[in-house]
């Protein structure tokens, strides 16, 4: 009996021995396992940036005026372009370019035809409307039957001649576009012109680029007290800014750390109060390591900054530093070199 109760025992501490050597085996062997996990799926956040940044490449589709600023005398003729980009999916364009005809006019493209016509470009192969109405053109085009979009090209030309002397806004105003199925797709238009027209109706025209030169987009030597401050001389650089809806030239001003009748004496602005939306300025104030700077504005890029400064899209990313993604953000200022 004592044998048995004795063994009975041996038998029972064993199984307590037992089970208590498996709960230390067994609780710390989740414990890695639990931890592994992180090591595996750290490096993943990392990796998911690059699909979702390559959307951001794709640039909506834009207008814009090519020249930006256009300095001509009274009877002289320049031609400006209402450039595209990222057209690839629209079918068919319309839209209007408003301008001063006190001060400048469009010359008609085709005298054969009855009305005033601007140059179809050569983005779109049909032209559904050509004409000047008062102070505005009306054009809209769309792609050949079958044929696919241009991504990029000229929408339709436009040849101003000066009428009188004085500042004039170019300003694309209704923008609209349609892909093929008839669905409406969003058109940014960016920056306007601005022409301004020297000299008198009595001189040559071939007496008349010498007078306008490029003074009228640059700083004024002395014509008001405010110019005789300005941290930047006539001819020495500036940055150029496109006047947002709800800015005056009050508010840049105080952007720039320059005043209203600083700018308007620098872009030959008679009166500071009528400025329009759109309207590009030289601010007479300092570009970061001199010249000419551009502010860079929502919607724009890097092809459409180089065409408007007469520069290719190499020269702009190799004097910026610009990144192979070629990304540039709104509010920073990019050294230019104008040649237009």
């Amino acid at each position: 009996m004592q044998r048995a109760l004795i063994r009975w025992m041996i038998v029972g501490l064993g199984m307590l021995v037992l089970t208590g050597c498996a709960q230390p085996v067994y609780n710390p062997t989740p414990t890695p396992e639990e931890e592994l996990p992180p090591p595996v799926t750290g490096p993943l956040p990392f990796g998911v940036p690059p699909p979702t940044a390559q959307p951001t490449v794709e640039y909506p589709p834009s207008l814009y005026l090519n020249p930006g600023t256009v300095s001509l005398g009274v009877g002289e003729t320049a031609t400006v372009e209402v450039w595209a980009d990222g057209m690839g999916r629209v079918n068919t364009l319309s839209l209007e370019v408003k301008f001063d005809p006190a001060r400048v006019q469009i010359v008609d493209a085709d005298p054969a035809v009855e009305g005033t016509q601007a140059a179809p470009g050569d983005l779109m192969g049909v032209v559904l409307e050509n004409r000047v109405e008062g102070d505005r053109l009306i054009y809209q085009a769309a792609v050949q039957p079958g044929a696919v979009a241009q991504d990029s090209g000229v929408a339709v030309s436009l040849t101003l001649q000066g009428i009188a002397p004085g500042t004039a806004v170019l300003q694309i105003g209704h923008a609209a576009a349609q892909d093929a199925a008839g669905n409406p797709v969003m058109v940014d238009t960016l920056s306007d012109g601005l022409v301004t027209v020297g000299g008198t109706a009595s001189q040559p025209t071939e007496e008349q680029p010498p007078p306008v030169a490029e003074t009228p987009i640059l700083p004024a030597p002395t014509p008001t007290p405010p110019v005789v401050v300005l941290p930047t001389p006539s001819g020495a650089g500036g940055i150029y800014y496109v006047m947002e809806p709800g800015e005056n030239l009050f508010r840049i001003g105080l952007k720039f750390g320059t005043t209203a009748q600083a700018i308007a004496a620098a872009n030959n602005i008679p009166d500071p109060r009528q400025v329009q939306a759109g309207t590009m300025l030289l601010i007479p104030v300092p570009a970061p390591g001199g010249g000419y700077g551009y502010y860079v504005r929502r919607g724009d890029t890097v092809y459409s900054i180089a065409r408007r400064f007469g520069m290719t899209v190499e020269e702009l990313v190799s004097l910026n530093n610009i990144g192979p993604d070629f990304t540039i953000h709104p509010g920073t200022v990019l050294k230019v070199v104008p040649r237009r």
